[in-house]
């Protein structure tokens, strides 16, 4: 009896109007998603490539320099800058790979473009982000979902044949299991079509590697978008099953997505910074200056009060002033993070917020892209500064204009630092998208258990 009505639900939702809507507006979508975002990536490596093809000519040239002292000169002007790769599922979930700079100076600032790429690119791109799938998931697939079903039950009820499937000793339970799999099957095949379409072009294009890493990563970012797609399905199924006429039905639909999808994860971050304020950073770097003014008014005492100052003294001031800088940053970064994670339990109140933040985390683009990015930048800096240390440390004066070498072949264009993020594995991913995934199951599990109780004492009359 439960495969004649998955079989029943399944054609009526076929031969529906909706279902033609749904199948061509899901591969229309998908399609333009992955098409704009693997056309943006191509561009996006298109660039990487290009600098770090001149990154290498100009070490090379610097390499070929005869004379030392011209070199040194070069090399001391030289700004190493450092570039960031982008993320190959970025096509799927962009999360921060477009807010994160794609090029570090060894100085200490960020280049975001370089003047030619800026020249040379739509200012509206800027404002006009494309689409990428998981927007696509998330925000239409999520509204499609409750639209798909919102009527399955009170609709039935309304044209009277609810009443007639129950009056023939059928159970509840099999009747509204029956509804939830067929209405499922019938949105969730358009998508995988969608899906496995998309797929195909960006695996053509060549703006996703036909890796096993790569392969992996869509294919369970797919599955936990058909996890999130059921949970969608289950509340609108729910909301059947709280109304008995169709249009109150359609518009308690709209106002659940509204209120849940779109309101709760964008006010969740405006009540964490409420809760817990953190100072601005423009504030920690005033006090940290001002720290090290201070600390240069004792030192500057010290010397004058004795013909070579007292060295003991001065390095501790600086080890205190270090110390100092480093507990103001520690703080930031404590309070930052209290913030950050209040700002996502309350976004995960929404199925909608776990299923980003599983998606960027296991597209590689998530909130731990940021924390990546800056221990690479700090272990960039730290490395042009050792860099630096051991070119002078190669270099006298003996009070001629002109540096005094000691060892002319002491420059190796691959001792030069480079940027280097840490990636994730898959499975380290996972583990990390663990909570947010079992959350949607929570969620699925929860909307369709109350769509039982109500549906058992649902009046059909």
């Amino acid at each position: 009896m439960l495969l004649r009505l998955i079989r029943k639900e399944v054609l009526h939702n076929i031969l529906s109007f909706r279902f033609a809507v749904t199948y061509g507006l899901l591969f229309v979508l998908v399609l333009l998603a992955v098409f704009l975002m693997g056309n943006e990536h191509r561009q996006r490596m298109e660039t990487y490539t290009r600098q770090e093809s001149q990154a290498r000519d100009r070490l090379e040239e610097l390499a070929g320099v005869q004379d030392a002292t011209e070199q040194f000169r070069q090399i001391q002007r030289e700004d190493f800058a450092g570039v960031r790769q982008p993320g190959a599922l970025a096509v799927l979930a962009r999360g921060l790979e477009g807010s994160l700079p794609a090029q570090i100076s060894s100085g200490g600032w960020f280049t975001r473009h370089s003047s030619e790429d800026r020249l040379g690119r739509n200012i509206l791109l800027e404002i006009f982000q494309a689409p990428d799938f998981a927007y696509v998931v998330n925000m239409v697939l999520s509204l499609l979902a409750l639209l798909f079903v919102f009527d399955s039950v009170c609709g039935e009820k309304e044209r009277g044949t609810l009443k007639l499937l129950l009056s023939s000793s059928v159970p509840r339970d099999t009747v509204l299991l029956g509804k939830w799999v067929g209405g499922y099957l019938s949105i969730a095949g358009p998508f995988a079509a969608a899906a496995a379409a998309g797929f195909l072009y960006l695996s053509l294009s060549g703006s996703l590697p036909l890796e096993a890493e790569v392969v992996s990563r869509f294919a369970t970012i797919l599955a936990v978008s058909f996890l999130y797609i059921s949970a969608c399905f289950s509340l609108g199924l729910l909301i059947s099953t709280l109304a008995h006429r169709g249009a109150t039905a359609l518009l308690m639909a709209l106002l659940v997505w509204i209120g849940w999808i779109l309101v709760v994860p964008n006010v969740a971050p405006v009540v964490a910074r409420l809760a817990a304020p953190v100072p601005s950073r423009q504030v920690i770097d005033a006090e940290q200056q001002a720290i090290d003014r201070e600390a240069e008014l004792l030192m500057g005492a010290i010397q004058k009060s004795k013909v070579y100052g007292d060295r003991q003294q001065m390095e501790r001031i600086r080890e205190e002033t270090e110390q100092r800088k480093r507990k103001l940053d520690g703080f930031y970064k404590d309070r930052m993070s209290r913030q950050t994670s209040l700002s996502q339990n309350l976004a995960r109140l929404s199925p909608s917020a776990s299923y980003l933040l599983a998606a960027t985390r296991l597209a590689g683009t998530g909130p731990d892209l940021f924390a990546h990015f800056s221990d690479a930048v700090e272990r960039f800096h730290g490395a042009h500064d050792d860099f630096r240390r051991q070119m002078y440390g190669n270099v006298s004066w003996t009070g001629g204009p002109d540096p005094d070498i000691q060892d002319k072949g002491w420059f190796d264009p691959d001792d030069v630092p480079r940027l280097s993020m840490f990636s994730e594995s898959l499975s380290e991913a996972f583990d990390g998208a663990l909570f947010d995934i079992l959350l949607l199951c929570v969620f699925n599990v929860l909307f369709f258990l109350l769509s039982y109780v109500f549906f058992l004492r649902y009046d059909v009359t």
